[in-house]
């Protein structure tokens, strides 16, 4: 009876399919959202604060690298001025031959900062 295998089969594929409530999705959400920025992060920091002068760095948040650009969020426009004047001057020429991985070019924006962020709290 064809008739009702073909039935059966289409009874087994149009019933709903219990809930997944597990944290099987977390591996590779984990590894998508954190791991991987974390470990092209990771070479860039400490190039960065190599060359990048202290006081200008701590004035300055990694964001994140995507398609070869480094995105970069400064707390002022002054700091934004001081950094892309020592970028163009030679940092990220040298940024770019010291990095393994793949780097185009430096992306910066100015932005609140989360220790700036933290301090406007609490006042």
């Amino acid at each position: 009876m064809a008739g009702d295998e073909h039935l059966e089969k289409l009874q087994a594929w149009k019933q709903r399919r219990e809930k997944d409530v597990t944290l099987s999705f977390l591996p590779g959400q984990f590894k998508r959202e954190v791991e991987k920025p974390f470990k092209q992060l990771g070479d860039l920091v400490g190039l960065w604060e190599e060359l990048v002068p202290r006081e200008l760095a701590a004035q300055t948040k990694l964001e994140g690298v995507s398609r070869g650009v480094l995105n970069v969020r400064v707390s002022s426009s002054s700091h934004l001025y001081e950094l892309d004047r020592l970028l163009r001057e030679s940092v990220e020429n040298e940024l770019k031959r010291r990095h393994r991985g793949p780097l185009v070019r430096v992306k910066l924006r100015v932005g609140v900062l989360e220790q700036d962020e933290n301090r406007q709290e609490e006042r």
